[in-house]
């Protein structure tokens, strides 16, 4: 769920999804490298998500999601679990009931379209370099 690097003994939350449990508060071990380097509960225990206790502290018991770091407006590349192709959106809001992303596609210059879609996954975009040609287009590199 994040990019965050988890200490021994650091406080987390964990949940799996599957059996309709809310998070709950144990400690980070390791990463497991059987499995991509998965994080590993004290006691050895995988679940499906670990995210830091600081900061989710008001998730502890329920079933809700943490908020993402995006902002309403901000370009994103979004996705679906299972996809190798992320796709560029301008990003509304997080629906934390269904655990999904809401973003539009952008039509024109000043309109956005939302495409009824909702995805998994989403990321703040930040091209390498952005290089404006002389007719006014914008290429990325």
């Amino acid at each position: 769920m994040s990019d965050h690097k988890f200490k021994p003994f650091e406080k987390v939350l964990v949940r799996d999804t599957s059996a309709g449990d809310g998070w709950r508060a144990t400690f980070f071990s390791h990463y497991s490298n059987k499995f991509g380097a998965q994080p590993v509960a004290i006691g050895g225990w995988m679940y499906g998500h670990m995210i830091p206790y600081e900061g989710n502290e008001r998730l502890l018991g329920t079933t809700d999601w943490p908020e993402p770091e995006l902002k309403k407006g901000d370009a994103v590349l979004v996705w679906d679990e299972g996809d190798s192709i992320k796709v560029f959106k301008v990003y509304s809001h997080f629906d934390g009931e269904l655990h999904k992303h809401v973003a539009f596609s952008v039509l024109f210059k000043d309109r956005l379209t939302p495409d009824g879609h909702m995805w998994d996954h989403a990321e703040k975009f930040v091209p390498a370099s952005v290089e404006t040609q002389g007719d006014g287009h914008t290429e990325l590199g």
